[in-house]
């Protein structure tokens, strides 16, 4: 029997050239006279012309894929592999064909002030694939531009309630839970737990995240981390005024350069993404252990985007050189680890990280992905240190 070919862009694209089939081509404005367009008249035009030519590519794949599975069940044929073949080759054609339709989809989006109905619907229906992929960022810029646009539709206001508590928006979080408290217990995980016990904490301490944030814009400059990775650079901001002693021993660390060529060997998809213990070929150890500074009166709490050390099972004083990036909020973890930074830029490529482990559904533990290949640092380069030297202080054997 011939197998449809295994892959979730071509469910998906099935899934959503079926509805344009019967989605009128012509472009529908939607009113928002508020914003403006992000491109120029000749790019959106550009991008209007690719949209049209990748719907119509994938539109005659999807017909191509049916029309050989309807000729091989017609005639029965004992050469199954020669359809097989063919119905491959189709198929990566159509998924060529989704991934193009995807990209313009998306461009056309967030370049274009009123997109039309046609981008918007699609756009929508791939939404619903974003979180699942660990896009977060992208899922609550698409998710609240699609809200803007269509402020009654109830499935846009639910998915916006996830996004939103995962993103720091807690604004929209706290209004979502006080009218949907129990739906918004029910979300899932992480979001579910994040409303369910730690709302109100959430909401004050983002409150006293962003007036840190205000007195480092107000003050002397901090100094910065400049992540070189495969997929590119991420930029960090060091909190020296709070963790000088965690930040002293990270910057002490990259101008060794043991951080090059480590990979983030520790990432779990919308949770964390772990680096600075090991190389792709074996573990690398600095030898020695720093103090907590979590401890501390003004210590920085845990967000998206917050960069934290790694204490070793959960010990305290235990934390060496393994950091975490934060990919959703995390006030479980506030008192137990030192947050010395945050990501200024660019969360987007942590969203598209490798993911190296998984939550087991039927034990409920983490699984390693025995073919995951992880993402590397290829260098750390440190900015707008400031006048002293930067030095570990080590814990002290008793």
């Amino acid at each position: 029997m011939l197998r449809l070919i295994n892959t979730s862009h071509l469910r998906s694209a099935w899934r959503f050239t079926t509805c344009l089939i019967v989605t009128a081509i012509a472009f529908t404005t939607v009113s928002n006279a508020q914003e403006l367009d992000k491109a120029s008249p000749q790019r959106i035009q550009e991008l209007r012309s690719e949209f049209d030519a990748a719907i119509l590519e994938l539109k005659e794949a999807i017909k191509a894929i049916k029309k050989t599975g309807t000729e091989f069940y017609e005639n029965k044929s004992t050469v199954a592999h020669e359809y097989r073949s063919k119905w491959k080759a189709e198929a990566e054609v159509a998924q060529d064909a989704y991934k193009r339709v995807r990209e313009v989809s998306f461009a056309l989006f967030f370049e274009t002030a009123n997109p039309g109905t046609q981008v918007n619907e699609i756009v929508s229906m791939m939404n619903q694939d974003l979180i699942a992929e660990g896009q977060l960022e992208k899922c609550y810029r698409t998710t609240k531009k699609l809200l803007k646009l269509y402020p009654e539709n109830k499935d846009l206001y639910n998915l916006m309630g996830r996004v939103s508590i995962l993103n720091n928006d807690f604004d929209f979080a706290q209004q979502y839970y006080q009218a949907n408290k129990q739906t918004a217990e029910q979300l899932g995980v992480p979001e579910g737990a994040l409303y369910g016990n730690s709302m109100d904490k959430l909401v004050t301490g983002y409150e006293r995240e962003l007036a840190f944030r205000a007195s480092d814009a107000a003050g002397e400059p901090l100094p910065r981390a400049i992540i070189k990775t495969n997929r590119g650079e991420i930029v960090i901001e060091l909190f020296e005024n709070q963790a000088p002693e965690t930040v002293g021993n990270f910057v002490s660390l990259v101008q060794t350069g043991i951080y090059d060529g480590m990979i983030f060997h520790h990432v779990l998809k919308n949770l964390i993404a772990d680096a600075g213990l090991m190389t792709l070929s074996r573990p690398q150890p600095v030898g020695y252990t720093i103090y907590d500074e979590h401890q501390k009166p003004n210590a920085r709490h845990h967000f998206r985007g917050s960069v934290a050390m790694v204490a070793k099972n959960n010990e305290p004083n235990s934390a060496g050189a393994e950091f975490r990036i934060m990919l959703v909020p995390g006030p479980n973890l506030d008192g137990n680890s030192t947050v010395f930074g945050r990501v200024i830029s660019d969360m987007s490529i942590l969203d598209n990280i490798q993911e190296t482990f998984q939550m087991s559904e039927e034990e409920d533990k983490e699984e390693f992905i025995k073919d995951a290949k992880p993402d590397v640092i290829e260098s750390i380069t440190v900015t707008n240190l400031r006048d002293h030297e930067y030095e570990p202080n080590r814990v002290k054997n008793k």
